[in-house]
């Protein structure tokens, strides 16, 4: 597992629900790393990427790479989305500037 998700699931003290969602989410930037790319070929290499490892995606319905997570209510949403804003940050720095230091 990925230390960035393990790290950011401790300290936002993520429920069990929220953890897949960020495991799912680092999964889906590893197999198919989010690109400004949307065009119609690159959008359906993404969809037919993340289709073969999550058969419940069907369609990104947009013209870029859009994906939910279904959670019950209370479950924290609103943490989960601090997650993945965490996670993307580190993802996008750890790529493009030498300076990042990860958590």
């Amino acid at each position: 597992m990925n230390r960035h998700v393990n790290a950011i699931a401790g300290r936002l003290s993520l429920r069990p629900p929220q953890r897949r969602s960020l495991e799912m989410l680092d999964r889906i930037t590893e197999i198919a790393p989010p690109r400004k790319d949307t065009a119609a070929a690159a959008l359906a290499a993404a969809l037919e990427t993340i289709r073969s490892e999550f058969p419940s995606v069907t369609d990104f319905e947009r013209e870029f790479p859009s994906l939910c997570f279904a959670l019950a209510t209370g479950v924290g949403k609103t943490r989960l989305m601090g997650a993945f804003i965490s996670y993307l940050h580190w993802r996008t720095a750890s790529t493009t500037s030498s300076c990042w230091r990860p958590i």
